[in-house]
């Protein structure tokens, strides 16, 4: 547990059960703001240290996106390599609850990529430090929907922002990824009138927006160097690197995926590019904000007028960095490190 010279301390713990082939990490960023939140992936994973890779940089991601929106959290994330042949889920669910327990309220694990709300209830049987799960009262309840609306209320945003659009009718956007955030997503841009274009690797996904929505659907590959006014990425992390950079030509990028900038200095090549980017913890932060509130058993019109504030939240960020000559990335770099105590 290496403690860095600016106020945080960085824990990382290893989970093994041999019996039921069972691994698990859990990474936590903890800067003293609150009990450290953030998803449980079940995921394939080539190896132990792979794994600690994705959970240390996600829960480094995590702790920012609370940080910026005000919650009373650090960051965390777990892992739980998915066995081969995996024989009893529940029971793999159960040895992550008692791990998660034995932390004493330190972490409080949620859904994420490989893992459902159903499969928090069944976590939710052996440890309290869990959101996200199924609630009888509220079987409506997704934070899917409030990730996607946090999403569309910050690409309204960057659009006032970068071409002083009042509204999105018109404005031509490429989706990457329609599973439950960017399909719900694509249903709000519909809505305000956008053209979409859309992939998704499962072609299921894609047909339903094209069928649903009129989107164009263009092969995974292609969509970087689709022509449009807003590229959303809502799939896989670190989507903007030196291979796909130089095939952008979208104006805006703004979406819900996590970690999309492979390198930090990437941030830069895109204003170089006159392309405006929304740093992905300040626009994705709806799901998470709707899983702090709901531990605080808040309403969903709370949860809601919550989420809606990361348009102004972009808007203010944007009005600082104009003041300071410098990009709309930098200052929310600036900000979130001296709430964190890092600068």
């Amino acid at each position: 547990m290496p403690k860095n010279n600016k106020g945080n301390m960085n824990e990382l713990h290893i989970f093994e059960d041999k019996s039921l082939d069972f691994s698990a990490v859990i990474s936590l960023k903890k800067y003293g703001r609150g009990p450290a939140i953030g998803g449980c992936r079940m995921l394939s994973y080539p190896t132990l240290d792979a794994a600690i890779m994705d959970a240390n940089r996600l829960a480094h991601a995590m702790s920012y996106k609370a940080a910026i929106s005000e919650l009373p959290h650090d960051g965390g994330k777990a892992v739980i390599i998915l066995p081969k042949g995996i024989a009893n889920r529940e029971a793999i669910l159960k040895r992550f609850a008692e791990c998660v327990d034995s932390l004493n309220g330190q972490y409080i694990t949620t859904i994420d990529s490989g893992t459902t709300q159903a499969d928090m209830s069944i976590i939710k049987k052996y440890t309290s430090h869990v959101t996200g799960f199924i609630r009888e009262d509220q079987p409506e309840d997704n934070p899917s929907i409030s990730t996607a609306l946090g999403v569309y209320k910050g690409i309204l945003a960057a659009a006032k922002l970068r071409d002083g659009r009042e509204d999105l009718a018109g404005l031509h956007i490429a989706i990457q990824g329609v599973g439950s955030v960017g399909y719900l997503l694509a249903k709000y841009l519909y809505e305000a009138g956008a053209t979409l274009t859309v992939c998704d690797t499962d072609t299921k996904r894609a047909k339903r927006c094209f069928e649903e929505f009129n989107a164009n659907i263009v092969d995974s590959s292609e969509i970087y160097a689709v022509s449009c006014d807003v590229f959303s990425p809502c799939a896989l992390g670190r989507i903007i690197n030196p291979q796909t950079l130089p095939h952008l030509k979208a104006k805006i990028i703004a979406g819900a995926a996590n970690d999309q900038l492979s390198a930090k200095q990437l941030a830069g090549e895109l204003a170089k590019r006159d392309i405006f980017y929304v740093p992905d913890y300040l626009i994705n932060a709806g799901g998470l904000i709707h899983l702090s509130l709901q531990e605080e058993n808040k309403s969903q019109e709370v949860i809601t007028e919550y989420v809606e504030r990361i348009e102004n939240r972009i808007m203010s960020l944007a009005a600082l960095a104009e003041q300071k000559n410098i990009t709309l990335y930098e200052m929310t770099e600036q900000t979130v490190e001296g709430l964190l105590g890092k600068v």
